[in-house]
Order: C-alpha cells, then sequence, then structure tokens
C-alpha cells in the first residue's frame, strides 16, 4: 500500500478501494508468511468470500461483514497478486489462478412512469428515509450516485437565485474514470434535494467549503442498538463510508416496496428519460459523463421502443382506421 500510494497518478478513490480490499484479505491470509500462500489458499479464499464462512478449528465463522460478489472477490486477489509480484511470488502462483467469472454488463429494468411516480409519492412521506430520498431524486435527474455524490465537497455545491441555473461540480478525486468529472445543472427536483442534503451537512458541522456535502459518521450504530440522530457525530474533513446510504434505503424499500431498487438503478433511470425525451447522445454523456456504447446503444432501444408504442397507439385509437392490404403496383405500358 506504501509503494502505491507514492504514485502520484491514482486518485484517493483508488487508494480508498485498495485498502478495503487489503483489510479483507487479512481476514484470511493474516496469519500467514507471503512465502507460503499457494494456489489451494487462493481458492479457499474464492470460496470462503463468496460464502463469508471460514471455519477455524473446526468452527465456523463469518469474518467479513457480509458475502462478496466475483467483482469484488477478483479485486481482492488482484490486490494481493500485486503485493507478491512485488515479492517475486506471484509467478509460480499465476498459472494456477483463475479469476471468478464476471457475467457482461446486463441492463437493468427501467420504471415505468406509474412506477416512478409511485415510487418518489411513498418515499416523500416517509421521514425515516429522508436521505435515501433526498439522494434518490439528486441521482434521477441529474445521473450522479454512488462514489460522485460521496466526493461532492460544499464548494462543488453552486446553489444560486431561482431564477439563475444551480450545479454540481463531480470532481477528480470523486471517480475513477477521466472522463466522469463534470458540472451538472440542476432542476427544480435535483436542486431542492441538494438543499436539503446541504442543510444537513451544515447541522453535521460541514462549514468549510473543503468540508464533504456527505461526511464520516464517527460514532458508529452497533448491531442491536437504536440509531440516534442527535446524538450522531462526523468527521466533515472526511467522505462517508460507501454505506453511509444502506439503513435509510433499506427503509426507503420498505416504505415503498421496491425491495430490488439500488441507488445506482437511478442513474440509469435519469439516462433512458433524457434519450426519451430527445436528448442527444453527446448531451447525455456531457451529463452522465462515461457511458459506453454497449450501455448507450440498450438505451437507445428503450427511447425507440417508447416511440413506436406512442404510434401504435395512436393506430389501435383509431377507429376508421385504413386496413393494410397489398401494395399496389403499377403496371408496364
Amino acid at each position: 500500500m506504501v509503494i502505491r500510494r507514492q504514485r502520484r497518478n491514482l486518485k484517493p478513490r483508488t487508494h480508498e478501494s485498495n485498502q478495503g480490499y487489503i483489510e479483507a484479505l487479512e481476514k484470511f491470509f493474516g496469519p500467514m508468511r507471503l512465502c507460503d500462500i499457494n494456489p489451494g489458499n487462493l481458492r479457499e479464499y474464492q470460496l470462503a468470500r463468496a460464502s463469508n464462512t471460514l471455519s477455524i478449528n473446526g468452527r465456523e465463522t463469518h469474518p467479513w461483514k457480509r458475502a462478496a460478489g466475483h467483482s469484488i472477490i477478483n479485486h481482492e486477489i488482484s490486490a494481493l497478486g500485486q503485493i507478491l509480484k512485488h515479492c517475486k511470488l506471484w509467478e509460480k502462483l499465476q498459472p494456477y489462478y483463475s479469476p471468478e467469472g464476471i457475467p457482461k454488463w446486463s441492463p437493468r429494468d427501467i420504471l415505468s412512469e406509474e412506477d416512478e411516480e409511485d415510487l418518489f409519492s411513498k418515499a416523500a412521506s416517509h421521514p425515516e428515509a429522508a436521505l435515501a430520498y433526498w439522494v434518490a431524486c439528486i441521482t434521477n435527474n441529474t445521473t450522479a450516485a454512488g462514489c460522485e455524490l460521496r466526493g461532492l465537497r460544499l464548494k462543488n455545491i453552486f446553489l444560486r437565485d431561482k431564477d439563475d441555473i444551480s450545479e454540481i461540480y463531480i470532481p477528480e478525486d470523486a471517480v475513477k474514470n477521466n472522463s466522469r468529472p463534470r458540472k451538472i445543472a440542476l432542476n427544480r427536483t435535483a436542486r431542492w434535494a441538494v438543499e436539503q442534503c446541504y442543510k444537513r451537512a451544515l447541522a453535521n458541522g460541514s462549514t468549510h467549503p473543503e468540508h464533504y456535502l456527505f461526511s464520516f459518521r464517527l460514532n458508529r450504530v452497533k448491531k442491536g442498538q437504536r440509531a440516534s440522530v442527535g446524538n450522531a457525530k462526523y468527521d466533515p474533513a472526511r467522505p462517508a463510508t460507501r454505506w453511509f446510504l444502506r439503513k435509510s434505503w433499506d427503509k426507503l424499500r420498505k416504505a415503498t416496496g421496491f425491495q430490488n431498487l439500488n441507488p445506482h438503478d437511478l442513474r440509469h433511470q435519469c439516462i433512458t428519460r433524457l434519450l426519451e425525451n430527445g436528448v442527444e447522445p453527446e448531451t447525455v454523456r456531457a451529463i452522465a459523463g462515461h457511458v459506453t456504447e454497449q450501455m448507450m446503444q440498450y438505451y437507445s432501444h428503450h427511447r425507440r421502443q417508447t416511440k413506436y408504442d406512442a404510434v401504435m397507439a395512436i393506430e389501435l385509437n383509431k377507429k376508421d382506421r385504413i386496413k393494410p392490404g397489398p401494395r399496389m403496383v403499377r403496371k408496364s405500358a
């Protein structure tokens, strides 16, 4: 980790991820010497990490907070591989190591207009899910989600008079892809939601331009204890963890009935609606940042489907429509 931090081209978000990988690896490989790690250990780690189950002295334990997916496991072993490579120990292991299979990108389900309206109308009436509701409003109207929102500092928020355009700036240190830093204009809904989060940040001690909009919570709530908002303490100089929204989002799911909805799904929802409303792909990319061609083609398909459904509705509602028949061909003289 010390070696990687010396590389100036790596962003803080990358260092944060690497630290998490190392902490996960230590729970399994901690007692081992690097030179004693063998290919069997790598496979054992994959199985144990995927099930969050590890047998120690015949006793089954669950050392991680939760089971990990294939992508996370591959990243963690990749971090271990870099350490072993530095010690010239990776070459003998690499031929016997197979990363877990990762499915290609698959499109997320897009909410219908009725479902979207139902989601936000229900979420708005549940104060206990207020944070998740505000973040959902921001993502659904700006495409900004996940680490992008966690990387926002007060200096990146531009709340102007209603007659002027308010904006947020997604900074370089909040993203891993160089095409993602960008300014995003806020519509009325997004401006309102950002303002609520801004007020929350001020109440949590974020007062300096360098302080984070979503700051790090110091006093974690232990299992079995109830959270007390009034007693919560925050470090405004540190960004919130990637799980800062988990409890509030679970409450939003329960309150609305959308049990399978993830915060990132609303980024896809926003991109789809932009295209459905005729926004050019170049403008969509300027708002959303990096969007692969495969994803853009899928979103464009949704736009074509919407237009097709619209013209079909016209035909189905027309009582005296002309029935299609064989095409007339003019006879040659």
